[in-house]
């Protein structure tokens, strides 16, 4: 073997490394012999990046964690703890089932916790209960109960950074809260301190830590369109460029090698920096009530390593489908189209890309999209505006009714390999999978499925 070739591959391997995790590198310096750096990095780049594949394909015995809304890399798949191939026709096994209130927060674990929120009486509330047996640990009040003709309710979910968990209330109130004790450790007003405009719905979206920052779309005054705080203290770092919120979450992406947040707002797509706000690329795209005006960008963008990003809406104007192409490097990016088409319009919930091909919701049709030409593989109906995850190979399908389906994950055909009818009423909140065990939600109840093979 030659030792020489092998580090120098290693040392290429760190740069990619410390633009993924921004804070690794001052931790790599202090508690470790610099010659072994490298090889630390490239054990932790082996365990978690394929760059020959268009997303990350989890370690399926590695992890017991989804922090914040749509799990670890906030692109809806899990790390699996074992293959599940089928249940029985009762379905899995009910491990509890609590009630709960009123709202679409999603569900985060983190060190066996479990964080959402909802509406109870006239209080807003984030929540923190045992995950291995929905038992309520405390409850931290947000604010105000919020009560809209179309659900009501929070919509934001929590993100875990421990030892803090963060939420964003339907009033832009956003709060840092300790995790052992749901003590308040800093808030801010976003409407009240930076001018945020509050959608027609309220505050949907939910908060993004990358490295030592927590980012937020505040849709604020002229110039705080986008804002990054210190995620320990809460102090304002930057903020960015002029827009009206709309209710997508922000996401976290290192392209062409520039690590950069995207932010979806009420005109389109903004790429940022994550260390002074500064704008990479934007794209326009705007969906709006006809009626109204109103904005209704709401999934969340998909990135498609390694220059691709996938977005959609499915409301009013403008709706549809788009994959498109960032092209140079942080002295110029430039954008171009790849496709655009009314394939996947999404509305309550966001796409999954698995092995290049996009599965989801178009408005009430649940579709394979090849994300490489827009072209649609396979349609089925019977879950309305659904929601889904991928993991182990599968697709856990929750309908908006509360039909639960197992389905293999196959661009060729749509085929199930079980189902149950697990939930009642209007099942609008993503399922969460972590630890082998599946949380669901609806506007009144809570629970946990195991589901290991």
């Amino acid at each position: 073997m030659n030792t020489t070739k092998s580090f120098t591959k290693l040392f290429k391997f760190s740069k990619v490394a410390v633009s993924i995790h921004p804070t690794l590198e001052s931790k790599m310096k202090t508690r470790f012999p610099f010659c072994f750096v490298p090889l630390l990095i490239a054990v932790l780049l082996h365990s978690s990046i394929d760059t020959k594949r268009s997303h990350a394909h989890p370690d399926e015995n590695a992890s017991s964690e989804w922090p914040q809304w749509r799990g670890p890399n906030r692109d809806g798949i899990a790390y699996a703890t074992g293959r599940l191939q089928s249940w029985p026709e009762s379905g899995p096994k009910v491990l509890w089932r609590v009630p709960a209130g009123a709202g679409y927060s999603g569900i985060s674990i983190a060190n066996e916790k479990l964080y959402t929120m909802w509406d109870e009486g006239e209080t807003q509330f984030l929540i923190c209960s045992e995950a291995a047996s929905g038992k309520e640990l405390w409850r931290h009040k947000v604010g105000a109960s919020f009560y809209n003709s179309y659900g009501c309710g929070p919509r934001s979910s929590p993100t875990v950074s421990e030892p803090l968990v963060y939420a964003i209330s339907t009033a832009g109130n956003l709060h840092a809260v300790d995790t052992k004790t749901g003590k308040l450790r800093w808030r801010h007003d976003l409407a009240g301190e930076y001018g945020g405009s509050i959608p027609s719905i309220d505050y949907s979206s939910s908060p993004l830590i990358d490295g030592d920052r927590l980012f937020v779309e505040v849709g604020g005054k002229e110039n705080s369109a986008f804002m990054a705080f210190d995620k320990t203290t809460g102090k304002v770092l930057w903020a960015s460029q002029t827009d009206q919120p709309a209710y997508s979450s922000p996401l976290a992406v290192t392209l062409n090698g520039t690590r950069q947040i995207i932010f979806f707002s009420a005109s389109g797509l903004f790429a940022v920096s994550p260390h002074d706000g500064k704008l990479f690329w934007k794209y326009a795209w705007q969906s709006n009530c006809p009626a109204t005006g109103i904005p209704l960008n709401t999934a969340t963008p998909i990135f498609i390593a390694p220059d691709k990003v996938f977005i959609s809406s499915g409301y009013g104007t403008g709706e549809g489908a788009a994959v498109i192409k960032i092209k140079g490097s942080v002295e110029r990016f430039e954008v171009e189209t790849v496709w655009t088409e009314k394939v996947l319009r999404t509305q309550v919930n966001s796409a999954v890309l698995y092995e290049n091909y996009l599965y989801g919701f178009d408005v009430g049709t649940f579709k394979c999209v090849d994300a490489m030409t827009g072209e649609e593989k396979w349609r089925v109906r019977g879950f309305q505006r659904g929601s889904l995850i991928a993991a182990g190979g599968h697709l856990l399908v929750l309908g908006e009714r509360g039909k639960l389906a197992l389905v293999p994950v196959n661009p060729s055909e749509f085929k199930e390999a079980a189902s149950v009818e697990i939930l009642q009423g209007k099942c609008w909140t993503m399922p969460t999978l972590a630890g082998g065990r599946l949380y669901l939600r609806n506007e009144k109840e809570m629970l946990c499925l195991e589901l290991q093979s």
